[in-house]
């Protein structure tokens, strides 16, 4: 589907990447979430990414963008739902307040 903002990112410089399908299996079941899923992700910092062991082209799309993959083997905690970066909440944060576009 169109994704009507992607100008913007655009504009800012930012490096767009079609992410890869994910590898999840058809019958694994997924009660609240979707296997697109793989794209829930935490970035650490700009070059450390949690992302779920499972999801090797995910792992591969981020390695070629030069970003290390930290795997987790979370498939079963996404069938109820969320990922890295929903199972998590900032406390406290280094630095200023930046704006990315």
């Amino acid at each position: 589907r169109k994704c009507h903002q992607i100008g913007m990112f655009r504009k800012a410089g930012w490096t767009i990447v079609n992410p890869p399908k994910p590898l999840m299996a058809d019958d694994h079941p997924m009660w609240m979430a979707s296997k697109w899923l793989s794209m829930n992700v935490l970035m650490l910092d700009p070059k450390r990414v949690i992302v779920s062991a499972g999801e090797t082209t995910t792992h591969k799309m981020f390695e070629n963008l030069g970003i290390e993959c930290i795997k987790v083997d979370m498939k079963f905690a996404n069938s109820l739902g969320g990922g890295a970066h929903c199972w998590t909440a900032d406390i406290r944060r280094n630095g200023t307040l930046e704006s990315y576009l």
